[in-house]
Protein backbone atom coordinates (compact mmCIF):
# COMPACT_ATOMS: atom_id res chain seq x y z
CA UNK A 1 0.00 0.00 0.00
CA UNK A 2 1.56 2.99 -1.03
CA UNK A 3 -0.88 5.80 0.48
CA UNK A 4 -0.96 5.32 4.31
CA UNK A 5 -2.67 8.65 4.64
CA UNK A 6 -5.17 8.87 1.70
CA UNK A 7 -7.89 6.00 1.60
CA UNK A 8 -10.57 5.56 -1.22
CA UNK A 9 -13.44 7.87 0.49
CA UNK A 10 -10.86 10.66 0.21
CA UNK A 11 -10.73 10.01 -3.10
CA UNK A 12 -13.87 10.00 -4.22
CA UNK A 13 -14.64 13.18 -2.23
CA UNK A 14 -11.55 14.70 -4.46
CA UNK A 15 -13.11 14.04 -7.44
CA UNK A 16 -16.54 15.00 -6.90
CA UNK A 17 -15.08 18.48 -5.72
CA UNK A 18 -13.29 18.22 -8.97
CA UNK A 19 -16.56 17.78 -11.32
CA UNK A 20 -18.21 20.74 -9.04
CA UNK A 21 -14.60 23.26 -10.65
CA UNK A 22 -15.15 21.91 -14.02
CA UNK A 23 -18.91 22.50 -14.19
CA UNK A 24 -18.29 26.13 -12.33
CA UNK A 25 -15.53 27.00 -15.14
CA UNK A 26 -17.19 25.49 -17.90
CA UNK A 27 -14.67 22.88 -18.74
CA UNK A 28 -14.98 19.97 -20.93
CA UNK A 29 -15.56 16.29 -19.69
CA UNK A 30 -12.57 15.32 -20.82
CA UNK A 31 -10.36 17.85 -19.10
CA UNK A 32 -12.09 16.36 -16.15
CA UNK A 33 -10.82 12.93 -17.31
CA UNK A 34 -7.46 14.02 -18.13
CA UNK A 35 -7.25 15.58 -14.11
CA UNK A 36 -8.36 12.33 -12.85
CA UNK A 37 -5.20 10.28 -14.65
CA UNK A 38 -2.90 13.03 -13.27
CA UNK A 39 -4.09 12.50 -10.03
CA UNK A 40 -3.84 8.72 -10.08
CA UNK A 41 -0.47 8.56 -12.13
CA UNK A 42 0.92 10.54 -9.37
CA UNK A 43 -0.66 8.99 -6.35
CA UNK A 44 0.49 5.59 -8.33
CA UNK A 45 4.05 7.24 -8.51
CA UNK A 46 4.68 9.37 -5.35
CA UNK A 47 4.58 7.30 -1.49
CA UNK A 48 3.13 8.61 0.83
CA UNK A 49 1.20 11.64 -0.10
CA UNK A 50 -0.29 13.87 3.23
CA UNK A 51 -3.95 14.34 2.94
CA UNK A 52 -3.51 18.34 3.13
CA UNK A 53 -2.19 17.99 0.00
CA UNK A 54 -4.70 16.22 -1.34
CA UNK A 55 -6.64 19.11 -2.70
CA UNK A 56 -4.03 20.91 -3.98
CA UNK A 57 -2.48 17.41 -5.87
CA UNK A 58 -6.05 17.63 -7.83
CA UNK A 59 -6.55 21.43 -8.21
CA UNK A 60 -2.74 21.49 -10.21
CA UNK A 61 -4.23 18.53 -12.09
CA UNK A 62 -6.74 20.43 -13.35
CA UNK A 63 -5.36 23.24 -14.09
CA UNK A 64 -2.80 21.12 -16.00
CA UNK A 65 -5.64 18.93 -17.59
CA UNK A 66 -7.07 22.84 -18.64
CA UNK A 67 -4.15 23.73 -20.46
CA UNK A 68 -3.77 20.54 -22.31
CA UNK A 69 -7.58 21.74 -23.46
CA UNK A 70 -6.64 25.44 -24.59
CA UNK A 71 -3.42 23.54 -26.15
CA UNK A 72 -5.88 21.24 -28.16
CA UNK A 73 -7.90 24.45 -29.28
CA UNK A 74 -5.41 26.39 -30.77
Amino acid sequence: KKQSQINWSMRAILFDWMMEVCMEFGLKRETYHYAINYVDRYLSTVINVPKIELQLLGVTSLYMAAKVEVFILM
